[in-house]
């Protein structure tokens, strides 16, 4: 390829919350802003889900098998939209790089039919961050997982195998990135022979379900840069990176992501956070490719509008939230709203 693999557009049909939504990507970062329940993390999976299984890196898992456990589902069907039949097929088609790829989801159809897929290069394998922190939760997991069938979806698998798994290429040597979060963790990492995690600092070794879940954050950016996961042409899938982060460190954090993706890593973001937004707008570069996503209900499922340009952004339910603040914290400090009229 003679430019970095990055997704550049997705399309989803009949497809959970959506009912026919096209995505324009850029290889920078792309920032997911909606209200819950609007399909931001399902849009994140779905990329995650194709790429994972053509990755290919240490396992050849069917697109179906991957898909079923990255949304933590028994049958890949239930993604389908509800409310248009039962025999409505979901598709999903994209681009990646400059290859296009689809397939389907058909409740009628034998399941060597759920594929139809044009893309046929390996890609890189992405990495996606949860939610809920898995770094305080690494001993033993993954063989439990596979094992037991553990009730947590296979982001949250992944994640805990990447911490531990050194990439073939090798561990980072350092990068601005690894540099901009290593100062706040105040200590190293180690782990034991059973999986644990630890931070060494100057008053001891402390396991890391004892730091708080913050600074977990931090340090799970931190090992997978480490073990080689967030080099050039890789995929970071982060949901609501926002959760258990003091805003004090999100500047930090915000600085690191844009320097990862000056390295040539696309980054996706599913936030809540206005502090998260407005730190993305105020610290991008004009080379930087950075693009707000607003997700909003309606009838015909959850339409979607895009912009390079925060101030522009519409629906930002995060914003108007914050707008309300201030308009009744005006009225209660002076008996009038924004535009001096007075309000009993």
């Amino acid at each position: 390829m003679s430019e970095r693999p990055y997704h550049k557009s997705l399309r989803l049909q009949n497809f959970t919350a959506f009912q026919d939504v096209t995505f324009e990507f850029v290889p920078g970062v792309n920032a997911f802003v909606g209200e819950n329940g609007t399909g931001k993390t399902h849009v994140m999976k779905a990329l995650y889900a194709w790429q994972l299984a053509k990755s290919r890196e240490d396992l050849d898992l069917p697109i179906r098998q991957v898909l079923g456990e990255t949304f933590q589902t028994q049958d890949p069907i239930q993604l389908t939209r509800l409310g248009v039949g039962d025999s409505t097929v979901a598709h999903m088609s994209g681009a990646y790089s400059s290859y296009t790829w689809e397939y389907h989801l058909n409740p009628v159809a034998s399941p060597d039919s759920y594929l139809s897929r044009k893309y046929t290069e390996k890609v890189t394998r992405p990495v996606f961050i949860p939610a809920i922190d898995m770094m305080g939760h690494t001993r033993r997991f993954v063989e439990a997982y596979d094992e037991v069938r553990l009730d947590f979806d296979r982001t949250c698998r992944d994640i805990v195998n990447l911490m531990a798994l050194e990439r073939k290429n090798g561990k980072s040597t350092g990068s601005p990135f690894e540099d901009a979060l290593v100062s706040l963790l105040g200590g190293e990492l180690e782990r034991d022979n059973e999986g644990r995690f630890y931070l060494v600092t100057k008053i001891g070794r402390l396991p890391m379900p004892l730091i708080g879940e913050g600074l977990r954050k931090i340090a799970t950016l931190v090992q997978l840069q480490r073990n080689g996961w967030l080099t050039e042409g890789t995929t970071l899938f982060w949901d609501e990176p926002e959760v258990n982060l003091n805003p004090i460190l999100m500047d930090e954090v915000i600085g690191a992501l844009l320097a990862l993706t000056r390295t040539g890593v696309q980054v996706f973001l599913a936030t809540h956070s206005y502090v998260i937004l407005k730190e993305l707008d105020l610290q991008a570069r004009k080379e930087d490719d950075v693009r707000y996503f607003g997700f909003q209900r309606s009838d015909a499922g959850t339409t979607v509008t895009a912009t390079d340009d925060f101030a522009l952004l519409e629906p930002n339910s995060i914003l108007e939230q914050y707008d309300s603040l201030y308009d009744r914290e005006l009225t209660r400090a002076t008996g009038r709203n924004r535009n001096g009229e007075r309000v009993r």
